[in-house]
């Protein structure tokens, strides 16, 4: 099949919806299908690999942010749509380039399909210079419109299946959560010494790991103000925030006024086969999202090994076992603490969660998944 896929940020943006379309194309080329990139043009990159064709883009800094977007009215992109002859349209935003698959699918007749990767009204306050009530409303109403336009929508969870429905969306709703290479991260070992070692990290210590874009939606506040409260009670402890943003500043002032700063490691964008060592180094991951669908960073943790300590939100639950690969908690700095602690406190309890993390993890790998879209795709080209 020829599928063409539409997404407002991919390479060299390196975000969990980039990283789920890149495995996604990559999977389903290599069972065969080809795959066409439709995406907005960065300055300063070109891209390596074949099949991109990319749309120009207005970029800009506001409040922190970089703001890239697409300018979705090429009128040569039609004619590269017609001549690519595509059997699918796989849409991964209903606004902006979500708009072109919507168009295209129109107007060729090509089948229409949606995948909901985040809760869009979470983050109305990248739209700079409007009310975050008005935003709100405006995303909601433009999200459900487009979801009916398409025909069928991919929920990576159960969770946001429900919340689609709820809200009005009335075409099919597939649950099909996205899958990662496992191996990439259960395989590596002989890593930990020398992460510690460049980190400053004793043998002995705890390691508590995050990684994410520093951005309000992420919950980081919460995971420091927890820590500072872990940090209370057991000293041989050590937080590592991975990645870069908009307030990683906030956040390590932060640190400094909570008087842990040097139990705080902010490593900054890192390479990712280094974050893949630096999982396999760590002892727990802990995360308070409430804006995923999925929570993927979450399964790269756990087939190094990690378990997870997480709020629980809709993204994570089909994730995290609670009890058995981790812990589930409600937005309580205090009970996120306690569980932390009850894992960090209790080496047999570690090893035993970190082991069935591994297993568990296996549930989200990339073959079942792509095997999963590829048949949806075949009922819809019928």
């Amino acid at each position: 099949m020829r599928i063409g896929m539409f997404i407002n940020y991919y390479t060299p943006s390196k975000g969990g919806m980039e990283t789920s379309v890149i495995n996604l194309s990559r999977g389903l080329e290599e069972v065969g299908h080809e795959v066409f990139i439709f995406a907005p043009q960065y300055p300063n990159y070109k891209d390596e690999v074949k099949n991109i064709y990319r749309y120009k883009s207005i970029h800009f800094n506001y409040s922190g942010y970089f703001y890239v977007i697409p300018v979705p009215f090429a009128s040569k992109m039609k004619e590269i749509v017609k001549e690519l002859k595509l059997d699918i349209i796989h849409s991964h935003q209903p606004y902006s380039l979500g708009s072109e698959a919507l168009k295209f699918s129109k107007e060729l007749k090509i089948p229409l399909i949606f995948t909901y990767h985040i809760k869009y009204k979470d983050y109305s306050h990248y739209i700079p210079l409007v009310p975050n009530s008005i935003s709100k409303k405006y995303i909601r109403k433009v999200t459900v419109s487009y979801s009916n336009k398409c025909d069928t929508i991919i929920a990576p969870s159960t969770a946001i299946k429900k919340l689609l429905e709820s809200r009005g969306i009335t075409v099919p709703v597939k649950i099909i959560p996205s899958g990662i290479n496992i191996d990439n991260f259960a395989n590596v070992t002989g890593q930990r010494d020398s992460i510690r070692e460049k980190y400053n990290i004793k043998a002995d210590d705890i390691m508590l790991i995050t990684a994410c874009r520093l951005t309000k939606e992420k919950n980081l506040e919460f995971l420091i103000k927890s820590f500072a409260k872990i940090a209370q009670k057991e000293k041989n402890i050590k937080f590592m925030i991975v990645g870069d943003g908009a307030v990683k500043k906030d956040l390590e002032d932060m640190s400094e006024e909570l008087g842990i700063k040097e139990m705080m490691i902010f490593t900054g964008l890192v390479d990712r086969t280094e974050i893949v060592s630096l999982y396999q180094s760590s002892d727990i991951f802990v995360f308070a999202s409430h804006t995923e669908t999925q929570g993927l960073v979450a399964v790269e943790a756990m087939a190094a090994g990690s378990p997870v300590v997480a709020v629980r939100a809709s993204g994570i639950e089909d994730i995290v076992q609670d009890g058995e690969d981790g812990f589930l908690t409600s937005n309580s700095e205090d009970e996120f603490a306690e569980k932390v602690l009850q894992i960090a406190g209790n080496e047999e309890l570690r090893k035993k969660m970190a082991e069935k993390a591994k297993e568990n993890s296996r549930k989200f790998e990339i073959a079942p998944w792509i095997e999963k879209i590829v048949e949806l795709y075949k009922s819809l080209s019928k």
